[in-house]
Formats: structure tokens, C-alpha cells, sequence
């Protein structure tokens, strides 16, 4: 068992992070940190750090996808443990999702309860508890800001899990390698966990949820998501588009098409309204057009599910809810 944390300038939380993994109740065979050249001292830092870790530095930010890579290319153990700096791991996290791993070896992917930080008034508040994939296409973390009342304390089967804390099968990930990339670098951030989750349920991989491993997750330690600013958003507009016209197939998108469009038309006043520049991501991806299309012959040619359980995967469109939050927040995918 690996644990590999990927670094940007997260010195700040990283060392929380770290101390979580050391006492793990669940014996790991290393713990990797893939540096991705950060500028806040995190690599001196690391280079003094009391307990024994590998240190892996790039001579560039290659994104989380780029520096995920690199960590799974240079290890070799059955799991591997992907995080980002700003989660601090309850000791019996790894323990929980290992055995449960262990009894489903259908599954590719395993996440736990995320939680975040702050708690209102003494209630727990949810983060993440897998991915939920609409009809919309809206993707999102399941649960995200609702109190914590013993709603989902099933564990069970969900259509992806959070690249912030995930275990994967090693398995699964060589399952779907594409030349050297297990996650997709053209994403760079954002939405590439997804992009990871729709491509192993085509493999025939699935995805679990265990709410006995949990875990508190800041989600953004940075100023780019403090600040939400509009390169972001047309970051995440792109990447948006790069996993639809990968993974997904032009009869599924027009039997949707009635949940589909009025969400995309939501989108679009929405950050016509308050960020007009990011609409630029409507066609930021265009310069990957034939590399996109690469891939997609690669995924669509190597599927393992028939239509009708792809279609299981989609949740109810998603629009009232998607209404509600959106005209009245600035964050979505």
C-alpha cells in the first residue's frame, strides 16, 4: 500500500496531511509527495521532514492529473492511496476502505466520507460521499454542504469517488492506461476524477462508497478557488466538454437532450451575467480536437457494459436542484 499526497504550495495544510497518513492504522509501504514545483518552501521543508517519505519533484506545475500520474508510474503496489494536502485522514481510513476493497473486487475505486472543517453549531458538514452524475450532466459530490444526520451511512455502490482522498486498484488503473496517462493531463485540474470514474465504469469497473472511513477535507486550500475567479470557471467550462465528448455518446446526450439543454442554458446566463470571459471555454477546447478524438476512439473501442447498464449510471436530471444553487452561487462544473 502506497499513500501519494500531490503538492502545489500546500505547505500551510500538508503537514496535518501527512501527520494523518503516519498513523494510519493500516501499515503502508511508503508515503510519496509529488512536488509540483512549488513556490511557498514546501520542498525544503519536506526535504527536513521527520518521518521517512519519497519526494518526487517536477520541474513544472503539471496539475494534479500530471503529478497523480507520475506518482502511479513510480510505484507498484496493489493500492494506491491518491490525496490532495488539504485532507487529514481518521487513523482507521485507510483500514476501512482496504477491507472493504479486499471483499469487492469488482471495484476499481473506493472513497469515504469527506467532511469538512468547519462544523455549524456542532453539526458535522458533508463534502463529499461520492460522485453523482445527472442526466443534466451536472456532476457532483454527493451530499456536498448538507449536514451530516446519518443520511448516507450506507456504503454501497456510487458513480465515482473523490480524488481529494480515493484508494484505487491498481488493476483498474493500468485497465485504463492510455499510453502513459492514467488521468487524463489535459484536464490539469478539475473534473479529471471524474473523467477517471467514467472511463472505469465503461471498463466494467466500480466505484464504492464506505462511510466508515472518513475524513476532513478543506477543499481549496489555494487563493485561485478562494478567489473563484473567472479563469477558473472557464477552466472548468472546458474541462466540462473535454469528458463529455470523450465518454459520452451522442444517442445517450439526445435521449437527455430535455434535462441537458435547459441546464446548459442556465449555465450560460449564469456566467454571461456575472464572469462573460469565461464563456471562452466554450471553445478552449478546440485546439484538442484531434488528440481528443484519439481518445475517444480508445474508450469507446474498449467498452464492457452494454447501453442499458450505462444508463443505469445516470441520476434524475438534477435541473430543480441545479436552479436553486446555482442562481445563487458562483460554483459549478
Amino acid at each position: 500500500m502506497v499513500a501519494a499526497v500531490i503538492n502545489f504550495n500546500g505547505w500551510t495544510v500538508l503537514h496535518s496531511c501527512l501527520e494523518s497518513i503516519f498513523l494510519q492504522s493500516y501499515p503502508l509501504q511508503e508515503v510519496l509527495v509529488v512536488d509540483n514545483n512549488s513556490t511557498d518552501g514546501s520542498l525544503e521543508r519536506l526535504r527536513r521532514y521527520p518521518h521517512p517519505l519519497r519526494l518526487l519533484w517536477n520541474e513544472k506545475n503539471l496539475g494534479f492529473a500530471g503529478g497523480a500520474n507520475r506518482a502511479i508510474r513510480e510505484t507498484e503496489s496493489d493500492y494506491l492511496l491518491l490525496m490532495n494536502p488539504d485532507v487529514i485522514l481518521s487513523p482507521t481510513f485507510l483500514e476501512r476502505l482496504v477491507s472493504f476493497a479486499e471483499a469487492h473486487p469488482e471495484g476499481g475505486s473506493f472513497g469515504g466520507k469527506l467532511l469538512r472543517f468547519a462544523a455549524d453549531k456542532g453539526s458535522e458538514i458533508i463534502d463529499s460521499t461520492g460522485h453523482i452524475l445527472y442526466r443534466s450532466r451536472w456532476v457532483v459530490n454527493r451530499g456536498e454542504g448538507e449536514k451530516d444526520e446519518g443520511q448516507f451511512e450506507e456504503a454501497g455502490e456510487v458513480f465515482g469517488v473523490c480524488a481529494a482522498a480515493a484508494l484505487y486498484r491498481r488493476v483498474m488503473l493500468e485497465d485504463v492506461r492510455q499510453d502513459e496517462e492514467y488521468l487524463d493531463e489535459d484536464f490539469f485540474l478539475y473534473l479529471e476524477d471524474v473523467d477517471l470514474d467514467w472511463r472505469a465504469r465503461l471498463r466494467g469497473w466500480k466505484a464504492y462508497y464506505v462511510p466508515s472511513a472518513t475524513a476532513r477535507h478543506q477543499r481549496g486550500y489555494g487563493k485561485l478557488w478562494e478567489s473563484r475567479n473567472h479563469q477558473v470557471l472557464r477552466h472548468c467550462l472546458r474541462n466540462r466538454y473535454l469528458l463529455l465528448l470523450k465518454n459520452d455518446t451522442v444517442r445517450d446526450l439526445l435521449r437527455d437532450a430535455w434535462a441537458v439543454i435547459p441546464f446548459e442554458l442556465l449555465r450560460f446566463f449564469k456566467y454571461l451575467l456575472f464572469s462573460p470571459s469565461s464563456l471562452r471555454g466554450y471553445w478552449d477546447w478546440l485546439p484538442w480536437t484531434g488528440r481528443l478524438l484519439r481518445k475517444r476512439r480508445h474508450i469507446q473501442k474498449g467498452i464492457r457494459i452494454t447501453p442499458r447498464e450505462r444508463r443505469r449510471w445516470f441520476a434524475r436530471s438534477g435541473i430543480g436542484k441545479s436552479m436553486r444553487q446555482r442562481l445563487g452561487a458562483v460554483r459549478f462544473f
